[in-house]
């Protein structure tokens, strides 16, 4: 599955502070996406958006790099005495083309009863 922010960038771009000042930037855009389906952890799981901060990018290869990463999460159930925040920490490959930044995110999407039969 891929995550796109479109930006003006140029594809030979290497100088990753810039890269992590544009990316913390859009990073709302693929919020959702970089943090995966929560449902694994409970049904109450709720993203923080606004919690997404990036801890480094380092280039991997020609165009490519890693992104480190962590967001926290939260988890509220009333009847189960439960208000928690959680962070987690996560890492995603990306690259650049004209016009934008794609990552490789992993779909983790839990699977409905449907497709487990």
């Amino acid at each position: 599955m891929q995550a796109i922010i479109h930006c003006d960038i140029a594809v030979g771009e290497d100088n990753c502070t810039k890269l992590q000042a544009l990316i913390q930037g859009h990073i709302l855009k693929i919020a959702s996406a970089l943090a995966g389906d929560l449902q694994w952890y409970s049904q109450n799981a709720r993203l923080v958006p606004e919690s997404f901060r990036i801890i480094s990018i380092k280039i991997i290869a020609n165009n490519r790099f890693k992104m480190l990463y962590d967001f926290q999460w939260n988890l509220f159930s009333p009847c189960q005495d439960l208000n928690e925040t959680f962070t987690r920490q996560e890492d995603v490959l990306f690259h650049i083309q004209p016009g934008a930044l794609v990552f490789e995110v992993i779909d983790n999407t839990r699977p409905s009863p449907a497709d487990e039969l």
